[in-house]
């Protein structure tokens, strides 16, 4: 395609210049005796249409001999001027030279000309225009009778004035009219400038007054300002706030009145109400004159009762489940708990939506001739109706399903890709949405292999004796291409480096869709950046393609005060300081702090993701803790080396070094023996190995995938230390979508302490179940073991838990989201002592990912509360800053 271009151009510039010195002659003495030297024209285009530089300016001579014009041309070399095209035109014996430029912008040719007097004058303007590079012979023959108009009839621009004008500047109006100094006179031009004035709103009246004056014309703009704005107030507005009103709008005190703008202004009033529910608001404006040149503006706002979505209607419906097909709609009716999700607000930018919804339900349901007519919406004095009218049609089921093309497997191997055979096995009605996801499956199937462009199509032959659809996919594979070279633009804080490592494909490798989508994922999963995005991008060469990665960066640093409460913690009050990608490098550096009633922390952080851009993980944490506990308190002072190394695409292998030095005190008179085992100042020192596998598709908010842990801790021994154990934990999560944006989501976790060597296990190492985070609807800490002596809680060296949830959203938009759940776990003395009779507990609660952080309310209900006397009903409640 582009040796085809460049052919044309090459074409057009011989055309061109064939033009030049073909055209028929019309060469005769100048009229009045005016001669002009037709001198070179500046050329600022791409580089493969220099090619006009040669040719207009003999098209501009020819054209100006036919105007009547004696004409002279030169070719000097160097910079042109007036100065130097006035020297050449004396010395040619013409009386003007014309030169000038030739732009491009896009596809358009700028001309703009300079026609300079030989003797002492002022030069004058001319220009022209053509929209593609076709059509320069016609803008040159219509310069060449500007020039004519200039010079034969004398009727140049010598003078633009404006007269009436008070408050706007002279020079803003000039700018706003097309005709200028130096041009010529055209009446249809000067009309047009007139009425563009006129239209721009700040005049109450303009006219134009032309008197001839030496060498040409003078222009007069007489002009009558509409009043300065004084003040602006706002009259009658008690929903939405006047200062709300005053920021939407355009218009501003000190500024002229425009009534183009202020109709806009008020467009943009009743909007404002609109959104709030108020939708027969009128909204007008008052205008308060003492002096015809300053007026006071006065919004006048006339509110009227709010209205709410009052019924949802879809007529036509009997052939599929209405209260299914009301559950695609995000318009829905007005509800107790609307305050919280915002529905029963019309938002006429979603009916379009909506009715693309129903046609999808219907569509995917077999009845593939749909109709969706315009949604009507009714405004009464209770409130809002919404009809949406449907034509069902008839259903058809999945007849035949064939392949064509560029076929690379055979016809079994592409069915075991594709989904739609599977309904046509089952006798199953026709769904679009598996035809589209096939069409996607079969593209990213080439697209693994190579082929960036394949492009998979589908041909549907309706059978209406049968109501059956044969559906034919056609690929189209394209060729097979390699990656020529990785672009990355937009970083304008990350380095390259961060962003190339994360990328799985390099310069030379070939194509895969596959891992380009997993590229994508890893870049957007470091959450450095507001918007990702990979575009392949064609070459010369047809059998490579660039990748350009287009980032965003966001801002990756945070500085935090405040307060929270948590059942855990109680009030606490805390700060942290972070930078998630330091000097751009990816490190993650960290100083938080949290005091409370019950405990304090301190903690300093500093990771880096990748040393030296190997796949090595490094980092490092000091840390102050102090926590108060039902039976004792606890200080410690310590520090912890990790790392950490990916074995594979989902899995990391890290361990981790840690050294405490601690203190237990404030126990009981008579402690148990285990508690007092542990009183005193210890060393702890242990070493932790750890593979993590996560498949989830967020880190946040996960709605598939699972994330699965397996660790084991080893201290004291030869690592030596006060505290000798060996702890072994695996942790399991499973989360699966479900239909109407559920989601499904399992947590089971467990552990043992065993002895190593000698000593017994330190009392805080033990296991404590009970509390948000693992059994709710229990007190925090209360599932454990008891000192059959003292009755205090002493731990268990065993411990299971399970979580199973539906998650489900409340409002997206505000990140709400609803669960129920069912939690089961216990810890026991021994691990000998399993008997996996557990405490359950059932309950609900709502998560808000609030710009202040997650939010967590969630009742729980203790079933075997009764065991150990606890109080079976627990809200457990977190917010603020996570420490």
């Amino acid at each position: 395609m582009h040796g085809l271009k460049s052919t044309g151009r090459a074409a057009l510039y011989a055309i061109l210049a064939v033009l030049a010195f073909t055209l028929p002659s019309h060469a005769q003495s100048g009229q009045s005796g005016t001669k002009i030297l037709v001198l070179p024209f500046a050329v600022n285009t791409a580089s493969d249409q220099k090619g006009i530089a040669a040719s207009l300016p003999g098209i501009l001579a020819e054209n100006l001999r036919r105007e009547g014009i004696a004409v002279a041309t030169e070719k000097p070399t160097g910079p042109m001027d007036d100065q130097t095209a006035r020297k050449l035109a004396a010395a040619a014996k013409a009386t003007h030279a014309l030169y000038g430029s030739v732009s491009q912008i896009g596809e358009t040719l700028s001309i703009d000309g300079r026609l300079v007097p030989a003797s002492d004058g002022a030069p004058l303007s001319v220009f022209a225009q053509a929209k593609e590079v076709m059509q320069l012979e016609p803008a040159a023959k219509e310069l060449a009778g500007k020039v004519r108009g200039l010079l034969v009839t004398g009727d140049a621009i010598v003078d633009v004035a404006v007269e009436g004008n008070q408050i706007l500047d002279k020079d803003v109006i000039i700018l706003k009219a097309k005709t200028q100094v130096g041009q010529p006179y055209d009446p249809k031009s000067v009309n047009d400038d007139l009425k563009r004035l006129f239209e721009t709103g700040y005049f109450d009246d303009v006219q134009i007054r032309l008197e001839n004056v030496p060498g040409g014309k003078k222009l007069v703009f007489v002009v009558k300002e509409k009043p300065r704005i004084q003040a602006i107030g706002v009259i009658g507005s008690g929903e939405v706030d006047q200062d709300k009103i005053l920021e939407t709008m355009s218009t501003k005190a000190g500024s002229i009145l425009n009534l183009k703008v202020l109709a806009e202004d008020l467009e943009k009033i009743r909007e404002l109400y609109r959104k709030d529910g108020f939708y027969k608001t009128e909204v007008n404006y008052e205008l308060e004159q003492t002096d015809p040149r300053i007026a006071r503006l006065n919004i006048i706002v006339k509110e009227p009762k709010k209205l709410y979505i009052r019924e949802v209607k879809i007529e036509g419906v009997s052939k599929v489940d209405a209260d299914e097909l009301h559950d695609e709609l995000s318009t829905s009716e007005r509800r107790f708990w609307s305050w919280v999700t915002g529905s029963g607000v019309l938002k006429e930018e979603m009916l379009e939506r909506d009715a693309a919804a129903i046609e999808n339900f219907y569509a995917n349901r077999g009845y593939v001739d749909i109709k969706v007519g315009q949604p009507d919406v009714e405004y009464g004095d209770d409130g809002i109706t919404v009809v949406f009218r449907v034509n069902e049609g008839d259903r058809y089921k999945v007849g035949k399903v064939t392949f064509s093309g560029d076929l690379l497997m055979d016809n079994d191997a592409l069915l075991q890709i594709i989904k739609l055979d599977q309904l046509a096995e089952e006798g199953a009605y026709f769904d679009r949405s598996v035809v589209r996801d096939d069409l996607n499956l079969l593209t990213e199937i080439y697209g693994d292999l190579g082929y960036a462009f394949a492009q998979a199509d589908v041909d549907l032959m309706k059978n209406d004796a049968e109501k059956s659809i044969d559906v034919a996919y056609t690929i189209n594979k394209g060729r097979r291409v390699y990656i020529r070279r990785v672009q990355i633009e937009g970083n304008d804080k990350t380095r390259d480096n961060v962003i190339r490592r994360e990328m799985r494909l390099a310069d030379g490798d070939l194509f895969s869709g596959n891992k380009v989508r997993r590229s994508n994922e890893r870049l957007d999963r470091l959450d450095y950046f507001e918007k990702v995005d990979i575009e392949t991008v064609p070459t010369e060469n047809p059998t490579e393609v660039d990748l350009k990665v287009k980032v965003k960066d966001k801002n990756t640093g945070a500085f935090s005060l405040g307060a929270g409460y948590s059942t855990y913690d109680s009030v606490f009050f805390g700060g942290s300081v972070e930078e998630r990608n330091l000097f751009g490098k990816g490190y993650n550096a960290k100083f938080q702090g949290m005091l409370s009633g019950t405990s304090s922390r301190f903690i300093l952080s500093l990771m880096n993701p990748r040393f030296n851009d190997t796949n090595l993980t490094t980092g490092i944490s000091l840390y102050n803790l102090y926590k108060k506990y039902d039976d004792y308190s606890k200080e410690t002072v310590g520090g912890k080396l990790t790392f950490g190394y990916p074995l594979g695409e989902y899995t990391l292998l890290s361990w981790a070094y840690r050294l405490d030095r601690y203190r237990i005190f404030n126990t009981n008179w008579y402690p148990s023996s285990v508690i007092a085992n542990s009183e005193g100042t210890h060393w702890s020192s242990s070493l932790t190995a750890e593979i993590d596998r996560d498949t989830t598709d967020s880190s946040t908010r996960p709605t598939k995938g699972t994330k699965n842990t397996l660790s084991l801790e080893y201290a004291g021994g030869i690592l030596q230390g006060s505290d000798d154990f060996i702890r072994p934990t695996i942790t399991s999560n499973y989360f699966h979508p479900l239909p109407w944006d559920l989601v499904f989501h399992w947590r089971g976790s467990a552990s043992v302490l065993f002895n190593n060597g000698g000593g017994d296990i330190p009392v805080f190492e033990r296991f404590y179940l009970g509390g948000i985070e693992n059994v709710r609807g229990y007190e925090q800490n209360k599932i454990s073991p008891q000192d059959p002596r003292t009755g205090e809680r002493i731990g268990g060296r065993a411990m299971f838990f399970t979580n199973i949830e539906t998650i489900y959203p409340i409002s997206k938009s505000n990140g709400i989201w609803g669960l129920v759940f069912f939690d089961a776990g216990n810890s026991w003395a021994e691990h000998t002592d399993m008997d996996w009779d557990l405490y359950k507990a059932v309950g609900a609660g709502i998560r808000w990912y609030s710009p202040m952080g997650l939010i967590r309310v969630e009742y729980g209900y203790g079933l075997d509360a009764d065991r150990q006397n606890l109080w079976p009903h627990q809200i457990g409640f977190s917010m603020g800053q996570s420490f």
